[in-house]
């Protein structure tokens, strides 16, 4: 009864869990503004800020039915992702979608990152958890 969302494209093998891999390889159209926009965006990429803005653009997509950031049918290339990413308002979603999830999607597409929450802010918010005595740390 868990669900696990990962990637497995490109991997790294770290010496410590906490250590950053500086590397990239793959598609522009899930990265985060700061990371397509250092200059603009505080120029402090933080992997994990980014890994949240990417699950919600990700989360958005299953259920709009499409990219979120695109006309349905629309091939992303680099400047038209960059502009959608960078210089647009982020991404909203349809009425009907129930507040709690309406409000999940705005604690994830932040676009500054420190603005945006963490996994573990995200695993107590009522989309997630409706039990209040859960907590995590």
């Amino acid at each position: 009864m868990e669900v696990k969302i990962v990637g497995f494209g490109v991997s790294k093998i770290l010496c410590w869990t906490s250590d950053a891999c500086n590397s990239y390889v793959g598609t522009c159209a899930y990265m985060s503004p700061e990371r397509f926009d250092p200059d603009t965006y505080s120029g402090n990429y933080n992997g994990y800020a980014g890994d949240i803005w990417s699950l919600g653009l990700t989360l958005m997509e299953l259920y709009m039915g499409h990219f979120p950031l695109l006309p349905p049918g629309q091939k992303p290339n680099w400047a038209t992702l960059m502009c959608a990413i960078c210089f647009r308002e982020p991404p909203s979603l349809p009425e009907g979608v129930s507040e709690e999830f309406r409000s999940f999607m705005e604690c994830c597409l932040q676009k500054e990152s420190e603005k945006r929450w963490t996994a573990a802010q995200l695993l107590t918010h009522p989309f997630i958890s409706t039990d209040p005595s859960i907590s995590v740390s």
